[in-house]
């Protein structure tokens, strides 16, 4: 595919999903699974959790739990695992990928051994298969991302500050999605814009009935399409107010293979989004209602496709890129060099002259404010469908997790879901306050309960209840009677502690919660809703079944007071630090991941009861 062309605008009818009111919850068991933000840790803590469920059967039926499960809803780095997980293709590059080669087989932790890199034998911790979601890690070199640059270079993107906004959403698609099948663009030097390839939904058969017999060009070809018996997907990002400001309220978006839009409004009711559009159309330009009911008339030059709802929801790392970029631009440029030379067959001087020029006009980028590499995009709500001139805006769309960073406000948003598992992937491991003795957990954890995400002299402050002035506040789902914060997070640190110390067995807790009335995210208070919560933290009982000599010295390694080796911090990866996770790294996470979930099938088999 010719990697330049030129668009012009293309106007389609897209279906509208208008909210009716807030969501209710069912009245029959119906289960959810969230996967938090966390980046590559996050991915490798899914890759166990989703493996684990993928192998673990229902009683008396051949039947996974994972295929009983109807929904998943993801942030962030949890949002890479589902999209690719939700998307994977039959094949990639002409060959058959099934779930085998996409996911791990759990293993035992007296059956790891660190082996040969190239052996993939069951429990090598050393080895990971080309199509295994544990290679997105290893994605982020130094020759990938210097390969990255190019691209851009070739775009013209770095001496146009208009284009900076697409760095993030070209990344994930270049880094994170390419290698399975899912990016291809256009990096057109006459667009500000990249362009996607392709536009993404449900199946062939969706795009058939809802979308193609109002728009005749739209095709299944034209879009990636969910892999068949997947559970729905809801990969969640914000819009900002104002994304020139670093406390801008946000406003939770949802994006679906079918829908993407908002439930809510802004904490001031100014902006009230009253639902979604067909996924296709979502950041398109309004032009005005459709020919049919239940339609909107709108007009794209670029496709909304995986890359922008991947990218959105993980676009905290856009900064961490351009930090990493910063630090080390040297070592980059001379990769770059040796990828121009040995894999483009460039000479020496051909290459020498592209890193050199390429140098110079990506100065001012990396002096860039993170204001502007936030990804940027058209928005219009389902009220300014039937105005003779409607409104459309651009925003910054931010980082799910810089909202809420569990999923689970999309998750109760978009569905009637009355039980969850929520994988809490956190990178901050179960504690107690020096001087309150007060447990401490995950920043995302108080916020759903009304409460301040760090501690004030020890103790966690409750805002009060949702006030416009505090934007944060209305991440708040939960109601916090009977003290069910506290009770989360002393379940959470007794069953790590299992009777004998913190950090000895799986950190999880089972609770029954009640909802909030929540307008930000259009969530009815009142139901109840069943949580298990599984913390990542440290578990000496899977660790000192370990009985492989090199693993265990990596292990001791990583979790000195100042850690080293591939498994340093290990399990609790640093989001900022380790978006690069070598094989070992993802491998050990996922297996513990894995475990974590196998010790806690009855809970899991009952959620489903």
């Amino acid at each position: 595919m010719s990697q330049f062309r030129h668009l012009t605008t293309t106007t389609y009818e897209a279906n509208l999903y208008p909210e009716s009111g807030p969501t209710q919850g069912s009245t029959t068991p119906l289960l959810g699974v969230c996967f938090s933000g966390g980046g590559s840790r996050a991915l490798s803590c899914a890759l166990g959790q989703l493996s684990a469920l993928n192998s673990m059967l229902i009683p008396n039926s051949n039947e996974s739990v994972l295929s009983q499960v109807p929904y998943i809803s993801s942030v962030s780095g949890g949002s890479w695992a589902s999209v690719l997980y939700t998307f994977l293709p039959e094949t990639i590059n002409g060959q058959p990928v099934s779930d085998s080669d996409f996911l791990i087989q759990p293993v035992a932790p007296e059956s790891l051994f660190k082996g040969d890199p190239g052996t993939g034998a069951s429990g090598n911790v050393s080895y990971m298969g080309p199509f295994c979601l544990g290679t997105v890690p290893q994605q982020f070199n130094l020759t990938t991302i210097g390969a990255f640059l190019y691209t851009l270079y070739n775009w013209g993107f770095f001496g146009d500050s208009s284009r900076w906004s697409w760095f993030w959403i070209a990344g994930v698609g270049e880094i994170v999605l390419k290698p399975f099948g899912l990016y291809d663009a256009f990096y057109n030097p006459n667009n500000g814009y990249i362009e996607p390839a392709n536009f993404f939904s449900l199946s062939a058969a969706h795009v058939d009935a809802g979308i193609t017999p109002d728009n005749p060009s739209l095709t299944p070809s034209q879009f990636y399409l969910c892999r068949e018996n997947r559970p729905a997907l809801i990969v969640n990002t914000n819009l900002l107010e104002n994304y020139n400001l670093s406390d801008s309220a946000q406003i939770p978006i949802q994006a679906t293979p079918i829908a993407s839009g908002i439930s809510g409004e802004s904490p001031d009711g100014s902006l009230v989004g009253g639902g979604g559009v067909e996924s296709f159309a979502f950041t398109s330009t309004l032009t005005g209602p459709g020919a049919a009911g239940g339609t909107a008339a709108v007009a794209e030059v670029r496709r909304y496709s995986l890359c922008d709802i991947a990218g959105c929801s993980s676009a905290f790392f856009a900064s961490i890129l351009l930090t990493y970029l910063n630090q080390e631009i040297d070592n980059l440029i001379l990769e770059l060099k040796n990828y121009l030379m040995n894999t483009l067959n460039l000479t020496e001087l051909e290459a020498e002259a592209i890193c050199i020029a390429l140098e110079f006009v990506a100065e001012a980028f990396l002096d860039a404010e993170a204001s502007q590499v936030i990804p940027q995009y058209n928005y219009w709500p389902l009220s300014e469908v039937d105005e003779s001139n409607p409104a459309n805006v651009t925003y910054g769309f931010s980082d799910g997790g810089d909202f809420e960073d569990n999923g689970i406000l999309g998750m109760l948003a978009q569905t009637g879901v009355n039980r969850l598992i929520s994988f809490v992937n956190s990178e901050t491991p179960l504690g107690t306050d020096s001087t309150s003795g007060e447990v401490i957990v995950d920043s995302s954890l108080p916020l759903l309960f009304g409460y301040q995400d760090t501690m004030e002299n020890g103790e966690y402050v409750s805002f009060g209840g949702m006030n416009p002035s505090e934007p944060m506040s209305y991440v708040q789902v939960f109601s916090d009677e009977g003290n069910a914060f506290a009770a989360l997070r002393q379940g959470l640190y007794d069953a790590s502690s299992g009777g004998v110390g913190l950090g000895t067995a799986t950190a999880s807790f089972l609770q029954t919660l009640t909802t909030l009335d929540n307008p930000v995210v259009n969530i009815e208070g009142g139901r109840q809703v069943t949580v298990l919560w599984v913390y990542n933290n440290r578990v000496n009982t899977w660790q000192g079944a370990i009985t492989d000599p090199a693993i265990q010295l990596d292990l001791q390694n990583g979790q000195l007071a100042q850690p080293a080796g591939p498994l340093a911090n290990f399990p609790n990866y640093f989001t900022g630090e380790q978006v690069y996770l070598d094989q070992e790294a993802v491998n050990m996470l996922a297996q513990l991941s894995a475990w974590n979930v196998q010790q806690l099938e009855s809970e899991i088999l009952g959620l489903l009861a």
